[in-house]
This record gives structure tokens, sequence and C-alpha cells, in this order.
């Protein structure tokens, strides 16, 4: 899956967790909480029809809001509340398709938790996600960055191997909204959900 891929990233970092997990001897509440949503969505894979549930549960982890703001860097305080909200509400709708579309693909890995990090006011859970199938294939170190919100864990970043999934939408949007305005990253945005490239 290619690192520029519109949201392919969060789906390859966030999806491949779902499968089996090695525990961590001494996790902290972050850790704790990331299992937990894991071993749920899993549970939920099992049986058909469960969409709506797994669409629900993905949500309860992944703050949207951190995610939009940082994605837009200095480029959120210029837009309205209006255009705020679109850019949030269309960012969610791409994040879970793609998560939907790319789910069953990326099951076959055994995760392995290996450290909680401080890092400022966040928390740093990392982990490696090991192919079932091909030994011989490189391991994916993926790190959740959490945070407390209302009281409830919630991830506000992904790092995969390293490359940070708000870094990489920051660049990618930043750069559209300077050489083409808003209203074209709006329009890509829409776009892709039209056309199901996501």
């Amino acid at each position: 899956m290619k690192r520029t891929n519109f949201v392919g990233a969060l789906v390859l970092s966030f999806a491949v967790s779902l499968a089996g997990a090695a525990g961590l001897a001494h996790a902290g509440a972050a850790t704790d909480v990331v299992k937990a949503k894991q071993t749920a969505l899993f549970d939920l894979l099992k049986k058909p029809s469960n969409d709506a549930k797994v669409s629900a549960m993905f949500d309860e982890l992944l703050d949207y809001q951190a995610l939009a703001e940082a994605s837009l860097g200095s480029e959120w305080a210029a837009r309205s509340d209006a255009e705020k909200a679109e850019f949030s509400d269309l960012l969610k709708q791409l994040v879970r398709k793609s998560y939907e579309r790319n789910l069953k693909k990326t099951l076959d890995f055994n995760i392995e938790y290996t450290a909680e990090e401080k890092k400022g006011d966040a928390i740093v859970v990392k982990t490696r996600a090991v192919s079932k199938k091909d030994a011989r294939s490189e391991p994916v170190e993926i790190a959740y960055v959490m945070a407390e919100k209302n009281g409830a864990w919630r991830v506000k970043d992904i790092i995969t191997d390293d490359v940070s999934l708000v870094s990489s939408y920051r660049s990618q949007f930043t750069k559209i909204v300077k050489k083409d305005g808003f209203p074209a990253l709006i329009k890509k945005m829409k776009d892709k959900l039209a056309k199901g490239d996501v």
C-alpha cells in the first residue's frame, strides 16, 4: 500500500491491528483501551452485517476532530465554522470507507505490543505487526498517539514505520489549499468519495 494514498496509511496501520495481539507486560491505560477496542472489533468482524457497529467502534477510538485540525495545520484557523465542519465530515467519511474496504485485506497479522511511552500530553502505544502468512515479510512498526478527551483515550495520530499520518495529511492538504484554494481540496475529497477511490 503506497504511503501517498489519501488515507491508505491510516487504513493499513489501524486495520492490521485488529488481528491477534501479543501482550505487553506492564501496559498502561492507553494500551488497555487500544487492546479492548481491537478485541471488540475483531469479534464483530467474525459476524456478517455488523458494518454499523464496526464503524461506531472505530469512531469511538479515533479523535476525528484532532485529526482534522492537525491535518490542516495553520490552514485550520483560516477556515469558517462551516468549512471546518464540512472538511471534518468528509475526512471522516474517507477514513471510514477506506477502512471498510481494506480491513479484510489486513487481518492476517499478529500484533505485538512493544512499549507505552509518554510524549508531552500524549501517550504513544507502540506495536509491531507481523504477517502470519509470509515469515520473510518485514514487520510493520505502528505507534498510536493517544490523548485523553472527556475522560476517554482517543487516537489522535498514527505513526507507521516512522511516518506520521497527520504529517502526511498536512503535507498533502496544505499543498492543495495553497496552490488551488480550500474549495479545491473539498472537491477532491468529494470526488474520491463519489468514485470510491479511497
